[in-house]
């Protein structure tokens, strides 16, 4: 499954900025640049602050991040008196969008992948090397392939069993081109210590 298409001969360059990204921000009108600047925080706060919160907990962190973004919390100003959360996120909750500044657009999570095509798996598919798509191995693929074209270190983290290898293994070994990238994996487990690395 691929998600995230970034020119790799560009990102794999030392430096590389982020496919996407405005390059000239002066082109555009104080309103737009503003409406991206706003996207931007609200799309990092959600992916790097936001997500640490579990499952469970999401949708009344998504309520209350909302109220903060308006001004709704006592204490807590408004954000120079304008509203900075886009109504492409009146439905669902922060975590099912995804922001692209180059079109300065809120996407769903599901509208990266082509519908037709995701889930058809070989008749000798072994059970195991199966990943079925779902929102989060969107998300997540997605993620890892932008920090990885970026240089930027991950940790993935959560319960055991909710996927994360899985996740992890399917960007490393399925979609990064090989003649770019080597993989050396590494196996470690609850009762690795720290003397045996």
């Amino acid at each position: 499954m691929k998600v995230f298409n970034p020119d790799p001969e560009k990102a794999a360059k030392k430096g590389a900025k982020e496919e996407g990204l405005l390059s000239d921000l002066s082109a555009l009108d104080k309103k737009t640049v503003l409406q991206i600047v706003d996207s931007a925080f609200v799309f990092s706060c959600c992916w790097s602050l936001c997500v640490t919160v579990n499952t469970q907990f999401r949708r009344p962190f998504d309520l209350f991040f909302r109220k903060v973004c308006n001004g709704e919390i006592d204490g807590i100003l408004k954000f120079n008196n304008r509203k900075i959360l886009p109504e492409a996120l009146n439905k669902g909750t922060i975590y099912d969008y995804v922001f692209f500044p180059d079109k300065n657009e809120w996407k769903p999570w599901l509208s990266l992948v082509d519908k037709d095509s995701i889930d058809k798996f070989a008749k000798d598919a072994v059970v195991q090397d199966i990943v079925v798509t779902t929102i989060d191995t969107i998300r997540y693929s997605y993620i890892q392939e932008h920090c990885i074209y970026n240089e930027i270190p991950t940790l993935f983290v959560g319960p055991t069993g909710t996927g994360k290898s899985v996740y992890i293994n399917n960007v490393l070994l399925n979609t990064l081109p090989k003649e770019k990238f080597n993989i050396i994996q590494i196996g470690f487990s609850a009762q690795t210590g720290s003397n045996q690395v």
